[in-house]
């Protein structure tokens, strides 16, 4: 993905999302690269996409992200709301980065974290 900053200098900001499958019951949102106010946006459209039809399950693999700021962080709060508001068993697969970041929020506590 290619962003522009506000000086105008074009970077290509490690970031790809991808849906899959498996079933018909659950959903699986990988991520990779880094989450931050360039691609929160990005994120937030599949998984909204992701939730027609509603699945029974969603898993967000987050396994590939290496950065992730409080628009991030912010995003997967958003994610576990909407599933909670729609009935979806949601479980997040962290990478050391989230994993790190959601016991020193306290978003630990909140979020459903596998291995956790």
């Amino acid at each position: 993905m290619t962003v522009t900053s506000g000086d105008g200098d074009n970077r290509e900001v490690p970031f790809s999302v991808t849906v899959a499958r498996p079933d018909g019951a659950e959903v699986v949102i990988a991520v990779a690269g880094e989450i931050d106010l360039t691609t929160s946006e990005d994120l937030k459209e599949t998984f909204e996409e992701a939730l027609e039809p509603v699945p029974g399950k969603v898993v967000v693999d987050l396994e590939g992200v290496e950065f992730c700021d409080s628009t991030g962080l912010a995003t997967l709060v958003r994610i576990n709301d909407r599933c909670a508001t729609q009935g979806v068993d949601l479980s997040f697969l962290p990478s050391p980065t989230i994993r790190r970041l959601a016991l020193k929020t306290g978003l630990s506590t909140l979020l459903p974290l596998a291995g956790s």
